[in-house]
């Protein structure tokens, strides 16, 4: 997962932001990224299945439950798998089985996911690091 710290600073040219605004800025920009997946991840799908991720987001453990009961034998799944394998949240929890559904409702609605976050976290760091004047300067 993408981190907003002292690392997102240095790379767009940041780091000299003084200590007081590094907090509320990194806010902002985790907000700005969150919202451009959220625009480019929705075109192309339907109102139903925005209101689907919607509720597997917000951990409804009904939605989760019935999209696992269609799954079939998800624990043999490549991305249950890979996930088990990375994860510290114990298999089986509430939690773990949301991260599971949420990965499995991209990856099958969405498949383009990975590169909507790439470009999007590339896009965001070149724009800051174009304005990197100005933000100092306001800040």
């Amino acid at each position: 997962m993408f981190q907003f710290d002292e690392s997102f600073l240095e790379t767009v040219g940041l780091s000299g932001m003084p200590e007081e605004e590094k907090e509320n800025f990194l806010q902002y920009a985790q907000d700005q990224l969150e919202v451009r997946i959220g625009e480019k991840m929705s075109e192309g799908l339907s109102e139903e299945q925005l209101d689907e991720f919607e509720r597997i987001i917000d951990n409804d453990q009904e939605t989760v439950q019935k999209w696992l009961a269609n799954a079939g034998d998800y624990k043999n799944d490549e991305i249950y798998k890979k996930l088990l394998d990375g994860s510290e949240v114990a298999e089986d929890t509430p939690e773990f089985l949301n991260d599971y559904v949420t990965a499995k409702w991209l990856d099958q609605n969405c498949p383009q996911y990975q590169d909507i976050i790439r470009e999007s976290i590339e896009g965001l760091q070149q724009e800051i690091a174009q304005q990197k004047d100005a933000i100092l300067e306001n800040a």
